[in-house]
């Protein structure tokens, strides 16, 4: 290969790699003109999202009020021979099997008048569940509290005024909504079963109780 061939080759190369280099510069210049054109959109759109008026604060719905029905617990009278009514404010509903779970829960935490009003039940006592048969069986299932706050008093008389005072209290008409029959009579479990033969030793739980009026003190006395 003599000079003039060697140098027009040197030539088309220095070319070709300029061209090449050329359109690399090219395409890096219009890559960072295209960043720098969205970058100036993002700004914009962040001076704009800033510069806009926050959303009004939504008003505060009205809390809903509590509807109170008042209704009739028995505790122990002060002889501790009989049951006695307290009237008691619940909050009451449409259905049935709830204001029941509220009475019932009234009668755990016990009387407001200590002096002539006994506690049927320990302030201990859980209820797991509660639930309305449509025939107007309730059924309530205690946490095993209800055995063994109780079991070591070993009274006929107060094992039967804590399941009357139940019943009695669970079963009078006020307590019924529109939802769901009125309660007629109350199956007692612990702890989804029923109790066993040590307690309650006196009072037969192993079908649903009745209400028994006997057991209520006569108004007035």
């Amino acid at each position: 290969m003599n000079a003039a061939v060697r140098h027009a080759y040197f030539r088309r190369v220095a070319l070709v790699a300029w061209a090449m280099m050329t359109l690399v510069l090219v395409f890096c210049i219009a890559i960072l003109v295209y960043e720098m054109i969205e970058s100036g959109h993002r700004v914009e759109d962040f001076a704009r999202r800033a510069q806009a008026p926050a959303p009004a604060p939504r008003a505060e719905e009205p809390s809903e009020t509590v509807r109170t029905e008042q209704v009739l617990l028995f505790f122990g009278d002060a002889t501790g021979r009989r049951l006695t009514s307290e009237p008691r404010a619940i909050a009451f509903s449409e259905y049935t099997a709830r204001n029941c779970r509220a009475a019932l829960d009234a009668l755990i935490q016990g009387p407001r008048e200590p002096r002539s009003h006994a506690p049927i039940l320990s302030a201990a006592t859980r209820i797991r569940a509660l639930y309305l048969l449509e025939e107007g069986e309730l059924v309530v299932d205690f946490s095993r509290e209800l055995v063994t706050e109780h079991r070591p008093l070993r009274s006929a008389l107060l094992e039967a005024l804590m399941f009357y005072g139940i019943v009695q209290t669970l079963t009078q008409s006020a307590l019924q909504g529109a939802q769901g029959p009125s309660v007629r009579t109350v199956r007692f479990l612990v702890e989804g079963a029923v109790p066993g033969a040590s307690f309650p030793a006196h009072v037969d739980v192993s079908k649903p109780l009745v209400p028994d009026p006997r057991w209520v003190a006569p108004a007035g006395a």
